[in-house]
């Protein structure tokens, strides 16, 4: 069993001297730091759930495909320096993913984006249900507006927690916050995202 993690790299020698138990994705890291095609696992591992957390957040399949290759070309460029420190690879990637969001939410704010003109899209990502409880907007195109016109910080935990139906401890990992500080942020979030609805006529006051 030694012998086994040895031959999968440093990073997995460093975990076993430090007593620490080692995961499939632990190993699969490692060797992926050295050989392109367990780098190759981890995108086939990986990419439908990023794919699926950008396309929730933009509702556009074309820039969604964009975002998430740059999602993978970061984490891979970075991939030698990566280190375990109790934060999951999943977790790194999503939060290289909520980066490319945010500065996709930007550079849609810049252009001044409508939501008659965030309704044309040719090849849109499915609409998700998950916030139909939530309002009641019927075009998620508009909703996915108004989270665009959130503080930067308010899409990505809505996103996170409602349509990708991630636990808020695994949105602490992500986020980089308390578990706490992602209740208040969902509660500030959430108040604010009616509010932008209401201004619009697409919630009732």
């Amino acid at each position: 069993m030694h012998n086994k993690f040895v031959s999968s790299g440093t990073l997995t020698l460093d975990l076993i001297s430090q007593g620490e138990g080692v995961n499939e994705e632990q190993v699969l890291i490692s060797q992926a730091q050295k050989d392109p095609e367990a780098a190759g696992r981890l995108y086939d591992r990986y990419y439908g759930g990023i794919f699926s957390y950008i396309c929730h957040s933009t509702l556009d399949h074309d820039w969604s495909e964009d975002l998430t290759s740059n999602v993978f070309l970061v984490a891979f460029r970075h991939l030698g320096r990566f280190r375990w420190r109790r934060i999951p690879f999943r977790a790194w990637l999503y939060r290289i993913a909520t980066k490319e969001i945010r500065m996709y939410y930007r550079r849609r704010k810049r252009s001044r984006v409508t939501p008659l003109d965030a309704s044309n899209n040719d090849r849109p990502c499915d609409a998700p249900s998950a916030l139909d409880n939530m309002s009641t907007a019927e075009d998620h195109q508009v909703l996915h507006w108004a989270l665009g016109e959130l503080q930067s910080k308010y899409p990505a935990v809505i996103i996170l927690r409602y349509f990708e139906d991630k636990p808020l401890a695994e949105l602490a990992e992500i986020l980089c916050q308390r578990e706490g500080t992602i209740k208040s942020q969902l509660h500030r979030g959430l108040a604010r995202l009616q509010e932008i609805l209401r201004s619009q006529g697409i919630v009732p006051h």
